[in-house]
């Protein structure tokens, strides 16, 4: 085999008195296909890591601190490019590694790849009935670890090496890594019904074990319990400090940066700033949205959405939800929360319908009627709903226009249909009126919620901001940001005026401006008193009504829910 060939750095070349391990002396980043002459993603960037600093990347835009880690993974072009020897990882080329396959990324701001452009019914976990449905952790993402079912039988490879499988060294690693970061527990359960932070620190460990020199890490804190984010942070802490892998987290503007944190890179538009924690956190802009207090309904007069006793769902002996009583009313608000894998999207299933076990429980009653008698078409049509999981399976078709997305959200379907892409209807066809009011109402949250409230600079002067919408509307689905995507499927929620409003993890892979944006529209005005909303968040900040507002809380703690 022959190995790569070392090549030697001098501290001469760098403006330092060390090799570092990212250097960027002053570069503008384009995309691949742009010339120098056209408008960079990042201008003037001046970038250096040292190996005793351990860095994160806060971005203020949807998107923006992504493509900075893209950077380093080589997605961009740099003009003009680090100089040799070194180029842009001077101490990997000095140690004679390849860069760009000892660097890996796990982002989880993004859409899973696998997913592919068409729909996928997402609410099979809830009934994990199909054969590729019953495939668990450990064989789906760390099969090396999954002992012969009869070792005494193996035989040697006709190479002469051991068996496949893990090698016991890094078998003990693995043991120890999964312990820590709380997975032991889960390995052998079915993936579909895994929450979303316990797969989340599943691809954290599969990324581990391909032993990266560095680990990118985007939003790893996104949708993770306040439980497990020290456990995880400590991990990650101590990985750093022994190089095994070095960690660049990608945080959000809100997100705490980490005490270990030495360094930020802090992205804003085109620029980005870089240099010690304590000198670039005080030049984060955070603006935090003005909270007049809003009126709420007051409980007791109006008319029940949810109406649970009693509610339980089992998967044979092992008990997700036990005795769950809830109701919730038009005008309420409430903060649903709960650690990672407590039941909160099995109870959220429920309500929608998606779960086929809302069939059977005795006493679940929805919009006033027992759940067996409301055709799951017709829940779909009263149920507003954003997710993770609806945000992973909804389809990138390319002639899906941002228009026909939102115009999916009156009757709950994933494909455009009827004139103007508005719906035919559930129970009953559309009439004129009803699509002059559905036409209306795509309107109301494109100008409400389009790229001229949350980008600045958007709108030229003499342009109005219907102007601005028309044009969005007009954008393909499939082209969008990760943050605009979402923005889009926020809308696609809101634009039924439908009576209950779920939205779970709403706020990951937005930009700044566009969180500002939305939190501004639901206090005021984008849910009215007819409606009840259910936000899901780890973060209590995320929530964009307060306890001034009468804000209510519902815990579940180990599939036990109480009012808070």
């Amino acid at each position: 085999m022959t190995l790569p060939r070392r090549i030697f750095c001098s501290v001469k070349h760098y403006s330092t008195t060390r090799i570092p391990f990212v250097y960027i002396p002053k570069a503008n980043v384009y995309r691949f296909g742009d010339s120098n002459t056209a408008s960079p993603v990042f201008r003037d960037l001046s970038w250096t890591i040292h190996e005793d600093e351990a860095w994160a990347v806060v971005g203020s835009g949807s998107g923006e601190k992504s493509t900075l880690l893209e950077t380093l993974l080589g997605h961009l072009r740099l003009a003009p490019t680090p100089p040799p020897p070194g180029g842009l990882f001077p101490a990997l080329t000095e140690a004679g590694r390849d860069p760009f396959t000892n660097i890996v990324s796990v982002s989880f701001s993004n859409r899973r790849r696998a997913a592919g452009d068409a729909f996928y019914d997402y609410s099979a976990r809830y009934g994990a009935v199909r054969e590729e449905d019953r495939i668990t952790l450990r064989q789906s993402m760390f099969p090396e670890t999954i002992p012969p079912p009869f070792p005494e039988l193996e035989l040697p490879r006709a190479d002469g090496d051991a068996p496949k499988g893990m090698p016991d060294k890094e078998r003990r690693a693995f043991d120890v890594l999964v312990d820590k970061i709380g997975l032991r527990d889960f390995l052998d359960l079915p993936i579909i019904v895994l929450s979303n932070g316990q797969t989340r620190r599943a691809r954290i460990v599969k990324a581990l074990l391909r032993k990266p020199e560095l680990l990118l890490l985007d939003e790893p804190l996104t949708g993770l319990d306040v439980q497990n984010r020290p456990t995880l942070l400590e991990v990650l802490r101590t990985l750093h400090a022994a190089k095994t892998p070095r960690v660049i987290l990608g945080l959000r503007t809100h997100d705490p940066i980490p005490e270990w944190i030495t360094h930020v890179a802090f992205v804003h538009g085109s620029k980005v700033v870089t240099g010690p924690k304590d000198d670039v956190v005080p030049k984060i802009t955070h603006v935090d949205v003005d909270r007049p207090v809003v009126q709420m309904a007051r409980s007791g007069q109006d008319k029940l959405l949810v109406d649970m006793q009693n509610v339980s769902v089992k998967y044979g002996p092992r008990s997700v939800l036990r005795g769950i009583d809830w109701q919730i009313r038009q005008g309420e608000r409430w903060h649903l929360q709960g650690s990672n894998g407590s039941g909160k999207t099995t109870l959220l299933s429920l309500l929608t319908g998606d779960h086929p076990q809302s069939y059977t429980q005795r006493h679940l009653h929805l919009h006033g009627r027992p759940r067996s008698r409301i055709s799951t078409p017709h829940l779909q049509s009263l149920t507003g709903v954003f997710s993770p999981e609806l945000f992973d399976a909804f389809p990138r078709h390319a002639g899906m226009r941002v228009w026909d997305a939102i115009g999916t959200g009156f009757d709950g379907g994933f494909v455009p249909l009827g004139r103007e892409n508005v719906g035919l209807g559930v129970l009953q066809p559309v009439t004129e009126a009803d699509i002059a009011w559905r036409v209306s109402r795509c309107w109301e949250v494109l100008e409400a919620l389009s790229p001229a409230t949350w980008e600045t600079g958007v709108v030229p002067d003499g342009v109005s901001a219907r102007a601005v919408a028309e044009e969005f509307s007009k954008r393909k689905f499939v082209d969008l940001s990760v943050g605009g995507q979402r923005m889009v499927l926020l809308m696609r929620a809101l634009v039924g005026r439908a009576p209950l409003i779920l939205l779970d993890e709403v706020w990951s892979g937005m930009g700044e401006g566009m969180v500002r944006a939305a939190k501004r529209y639901l206090r005021e005005g984008g849910v009215g008193p007819e409606q009840g909303v259910i936000v899901v968040t780890h973060w209590e900040e995320e929530v964009p009504w307060g306890t001034e507002d009468g804000v209510k809380r519902f815990k579940i703690d180990g599939g036990v829910g109480q009012v808070a």
